[in-house]
Formats: C-alpha cells, structure tokens, sequence
C-alpha cells in the first residue's frame, strides 16, 4: 500500500508539469479563419513518414506536418469509426458521449458538436463522408449545412457491396462544396476517407510494389494532396486550419488481430494527428493527447469558446507530461458478453483491464508484447482508480438510429455487425475464460466467416459460425448472424429454432428477440413476427432496424396506422431513410393514397437514386395521371434491375399505348427473347401479337 500510495504522488507530480508545444499553438491564432478536418479511417500511425516510415508513402501529411504541428503521442479513446468520430466531434470519450460500437445508436441530440459551435458562429458546415458507418442517421449531421452520405447503395445484396465511395469521389465532392461556400465568410468542412479500411482495394496505380494496405494508404494520402491542392489554387490554403487524423489504427495481424476493434493496442490505439495553419509556427507535442482534444483545441485556435462538459482540452493551454488518456473496446463486451476491456494510455504506460491484467512499457517494449502487471502490482494498483475514474460519469442518452432493412448488410461489408448501444451484459463475474486475447481466434474465426458470406460463399460462412455458436453458446452476434444466413438459403424454419435454443438470460435477449421477429417475418409467421418485434423494443432493443421492421410487418398485417407511424418515426431521425421512404411508398399505394405514395418514392430516389424498387413504385403511383412521369421512372428502374420481366412488361405495354409507341418496340423484343417461357407463356403470346402491329 505504502509503494502504491508513492506511484499515486508520482503520477500527480507528473500532471502538475505543462508540456505543451509553447509558442507552436497559440488560442486564437487561427480566428477567423476556415477550419479543414480529414479524418482516415483505418490509418496506422506508423505508416505516416512524419512518425518514421521509410517507405514514402505519405509525402502530403509529412509536408503538412514539418509545416505544422506534429502530436507525437495522440491516441483513439476506441478502434471503430463510429464513437471514435463522435469523440472527434464533441470532445468527449466514449463513456460520456454514449457511443461505443457502430450502428446501435445515434448520438444524443443534446451532446454540442463541432458543427454546431461553429455554426453558431456563423461558419458555414459541410461534411462529406466516405462509408456507411458515419450515415446521417447516426447522429454526426448535426450542424451541418450540408451532410454528403451519398455512395452507391442500391446494388447491395447477399454480397453486401457499394457500402463505401473511393476517395477520390469525396474529395471532389467537398472542393465542390468549398467553392460555393467559400466567398461567403468562414466554413468548417469535415472530410473523411474510407479507404485504407478492410477490404483494401487501391486503385492499380498505387498498388506497384506495396501491401494492398500500403497502396490504400498511400491513395488516400495523394487525395488529401488533391484538395489541399484545389484550396492552394483557390486561394484559400493560407486562411484555412487543417487537422489531419484517423479515427484508429488496423492490427494486420499484430496480437493474433487482422483488423481492429477487439484490442486496444498501440496498433489500434494510437493515431497521427497533424495541425497545420494560421498561426501555428512548426512544433511537436510529446505529451499524451487523444480524440477528445481535437475539439477543444480547434475552437481555441479559432477564437472560440468551447462548450461545458468536455473530456478534453485545448492542447494550445499545455497538458500534463503524463497524463492519462482512456481508451476501451467493447463491441465483444456488448455483443458476445465477453469481458469488459477498458484502460488507459500515457507517454511511457499502457493499462488494459481485463480478467489477466495488461500493463506494457510503451517506451521500452513498442510492440507490446510483455506484459508487466505480474511484476508490477503496485504501478497496476495505482493506475486502476485513475482508469475508473476517467470512465465514471453519466453518459447522455443514446438514442436508437435509424436503419433501413439493408443497414446490417452495408455495415457488415465494412467488417462491422452492430449490437447493443451500451451495456448489457451481466453483472456477472468475468474470468480469464471470458478475455478477449483468450478468444482472439473465435474473434478472428467469425470475421473470416462474415468475409466468406459476403464474398459468397454463404454455406462456408454458416459452418464457421455454427462451429462458433457451439463453441460459445452466448456468442449472440455469432447466433443471429448465423441464423441470417439460414434465412437466405430458405431454411427459416431453423433459423428460429436457433435463435429459440439461444441460454435463457443471455444480455442480448432482446437482440435475439429481435432477429426472431425478422426469421419469423421470412417464414410467414407475421403475428409472432410482430409480438418478438414488440418484445424486443419493450426490452429497450437498440438496433435502429426495428423501426422498419416493425413497420414492414404491422403493414403486412394490415395495421396501416401502426406502420405509418413507425416509417414516420424512423423518418424523423433520419429524413434521408431511402428504403423507410419506399416502404411508406409502398404502403400509401396498397391504401389508395397515389399522390402520398408518390411523394414518398419521390423522397427514397432523391435519397438513393439507385433505389430500383422505389422508382417502380412511383411509376405505379403516376401512372394512371402522369404517365410521361410514370414511364421515365419505370425506365430508370429496368436499368437497375434488367431481370424484372413484370417491370419490363409494364413498361412496353405503357409505351405502346402512349404517343411514344415506337419506344416499347426493344423493350418488348427483348421481353420476348428473354423473359422465362414456363412463367410468361400467355403474356409472350399477347406481345408477340402486339410487336406486329407496333410501328
């Protein structure tokens, strides 16, 4: 107790001792001027030449950083893009923004934003996002003039593809933006890249003689050239304040990790993070700083006022040559109830808490690999109340995001699977049978099976996590996913006993109730469909998806109203909810309501113009008042889906009754070549007829 007490009075010494850059940082050195966040996702600190590669790899951020400020020890309070941008964006750490897995639930409306100060301020807000994970719906939009979600969607399927958009497309999508809004005072623009995130697809001339993740580094990192390149042309670089970071590292393999989230390794934890500007004369900050700070820091570079209740601090005030930053990873804890990992990082230590305690010397041991907390009792007592401290604390109401019906397939072809929004595991006691580093390779062994699903190989993918349900029968992301695949290859009826066998008293009953409800959509089972459904959100459910699949199935059973209201919910969180706007559409035109129906699928394509089913569906809704509006609609709809032999028909036919008869000629050729014979016998007879008439 007495050495324990010592390493206490050590570390507070410590804290009392500024080690900020000096003169490098100055508050409101940068006021007035425009303010550029990029954030690269899946970014390894050491892939950046300004922290030491070799590998020429990254000549912008190293340019942008010998021009800067470099923070030498910055970190990622969590290794998923989600939380770890909402961390970005409020100051706060996971515990206290309430965010800490991806996809489970929206950031609280309450929680201040970067982009709400700044408008406050009169910036002008733009953001322009590279994946699925950051979608509007999530809670990050706030404040924002102008939020650009939009990559391809429509394609996606058991392959689960298009959930992402290359670089390229982002960046030209805010040097857009930032020419119309930069005349007219000062902007925020938060730009973020996607690529260097599994899987790694470079485009090929980047590939020669690199990793497939050192090609993607190296893509995203000329992109960056390209728009800070544009502001230079433009005149604007020398009156913006650009920050550069990752939202977290990626393993490769470090730790028995291919990818990120399960650990909180340096591989994963810690981030680069350049400032450059206004202001700032080059320096470098050793001391520990995390995601927290960069916007505390920013609003003081800019002249202003940060708001109350931030974890972080303005870097530019100086920050404790020790300090701790927390760090957790608990998408394993909130899905598959394993045990809790949390800790805490400063320049020299790295505490992580676990049933087998962590503690690593980051000074003498950079890989990590030798655990110290056996032979160092005392330094792990001291630091275990600074580790609960810093995640003590109410957090503020997470809120359920809204999700359409293909959400959990775009989140999980970037790798992810949401679950739960906060804890939900039980209170029971964790032993070393529950740690993460003991179950690295289950974890390993049920990304490789979501990589064989959405490859497709669906049958390969469902033993791997069957193996894993009997393996750890309270591995619930394992059993719902699993259960998943078994309604795809029409097996349904075992999906539901699946999810039925799951231990009685699992944390994530609502979870499973939930993915019931949607096994028992599939099988016809609406009544029991909708009381699991029901089930599940009076359980607090927080997966978004419920709202849409709640609607679905009260429509199916003829309960209008309920579904409306549950397509209104969702639609009220997230106004660009493309395929919520399509099953409203969808239920307007079944009640008679054209013209609401109309307006619906109107609202889904200009969401999601790659929505086949919703252009079909407003050309049913017009097609009796406006069939020029109605045929235009149907025809971008068969361009989607060249395979629907119904839309296909409907759309001949239309033409060739309508002033424009000549059109439906190769559309009704091609019905007639094409469409299967056994099915369409009849209506191949009546075209055939009609295809000798037409002109």
């Amino acid at each position: 107790m007495t050495r324990a007490r010592a390493v206490i009075a050590a570390c507070l010494a410590a804290a009392a001792v500024a080690c900020g850059p000096g003169s490098s940082l100055s508050p409101g050195g940068a006021q007035g001027a425009n303010v550029l966040l990029i954030t690269v996702d899946t970014l390894r600190k050491d892939r950046v030449g300004a922290y030491g590669h070799r590998g020429g790899l990254t000549p912008t951020l190293d340019a942008l950083a010998a021009a800067g400020v470099r923070f030498d020890t910055a970190f990622s309070h969590v290794p998923a893009t989600l939380p770890a941008h909402a961390s970005i964006l409020t100051g706060r750490t996971p515990p206290h923004h309430g965010l800490h897995v991806n996809g489970a639930a929206r950031l609280a409306d309450s929680v201040p934003t970067l982009a709400t100060v700044l408008k406050a301020r009169g910036y002008r807000t733009g953001a322009f996002v590279g994946a699925f994970v950051l979608d509007a719906r999530y809670g990050l939009a706030r404040g924002f003039d102008h939020y650009d979600d939009r990559y391809p969607q429509g394609a996606i399927g058991q392959t689960f593809g298009f959930a992402e958009r290359r670089a390229a497309e982002v960046v030209s999508a805010a040097a857009s933006w930032i020419d119309t809004a930069g005349s007219a005072g000062p902007w925020l623009a938060w730009v973020h890249l996607f690529d260097p995130h599994a899987p790694y697809d470079a485009p090929a001339e980047y590939r020669s003689g690199r990793s497939p993740y050192d090609a993607e580094v190296a893509y995203a990192d000329a992109m960056i050239g390209r728009l800070l390149d544009r502001l230079a042309a433009t005149g604007r670089r020398e009156r913006t304040l650009v920050a550069v970071t990752a939202d977290h590292g990626e393993s490769l393999g470090e730790h028995g990790e291919a990818t990120h989230g399960l650990f909180v390794y340096d591989a994963t934890a810690a981030v680069p993070w350049i400032l450059a500007g206004p202001g700032l004369r080059p320096g470098v900050v050793t001391a520990p700083v995390g995601h927290a700070d960069v916007l505390p820091t920013l609003l003081d570079l800019a002249g202003v006022p940060a708001p109350d209740g931030l974890d972080g601090v303005a870097v530019s005030a100086g920050v404790p040559a020790d300090r701790a930053v927390y760090l957790e990873a608990l998408e394993a804890h909130l899905t598959r109830d394993w045990a809790p990992l949390t800790g805490l990082a400063s320049t020299r230590w790295k505490y992580i808490a676990l049933p087998e305690p962590e503690l690593y010397d980051r000074g003498a041991d950079a890989g990590e690999t030798r655990n110290l907390a056996a032979s160092d009792v005392a330094r792990v007592a001291a630091l275990e109340p600074v580790r609960v401290s810093l995640a003590a604390g109410p957090a503020p109401p997470s809120t359920t995001a809204p999700r359409d019906a293909t959400a959990d397939a775009r989140l999980r072809s970037l790798g992810y699977v949401s679950g739960t929004a906060t804890s939900t595991a039980s209170r029971r006691r964790y032993t070393v049978d529950d740690d993460p580093k003991r179950l690295v390779a289950l974890n390993e062994q049920f990304t490789t099976a979501l990589e064989a699903y959405g490859a497709g190989h669906p049958a390969q993918a469902l033993d791997a996590l069957l193996s894993l349900v009997r393996a750890r029968p309270g591995f619930a992301t394992a059993r719902t996913t699993a259960a998943t695949a078994l309604v795809a290859a029409g097996r349904a009826a075992e999906a539901a006993d699946l999810l039925r066998a799951a231990p009685a008293g699992m944390p994530q009953d609502a979870d499973i109730q939930a993915r019931l409800g949607g096994v028992l959509t599939a099988s016809g089972d609406l009544a029991g469909a909708a009381a699991a459904l029901e089930q599940a959100r009076g359980a607090g459910y927080a997966n978004p998806e419920l709202l849409n699949d709640l609607g679905v199935v009260y429509a199916r059973l003829g309960r209008a109203d309920d579904a409306r209201a549950r397509f209104t919910e969702l639609l009220a969180l997230d106004p660009d909810a493309a395929a919520a706007w399509s099953n409203l559409g969808v239920l307007e035109l079944t009640a008679g309501r054209r013209e609401a129906a109309a307006t619906a699928f109107r609202h889904a394509v200009d969401s999601d113009p790659a929505r086949a089913d919703a252009w079909q569906g407003l050309g049913a809704a017009l097609v009796e008042r406006d069939r020029s509006t109605a045929i235009e609609a149907w025809t971008k709809a068969i361009a989607l889906t060249p395979a629907d032999f119904d839309l296909l028909y409907n759309l001949g036919m239309v033409l060739a009754a309508s002033p424009r008869a000549a059109e439906a000629r190769p559309h009704l050729t091609r019905f007639v070549r094409e469409a299967p014979r056994a099915r369409y016998a009849r209506d191949i007879a009546q075209v055939e007829a009609l295809l000798r008439r037409l002109p």
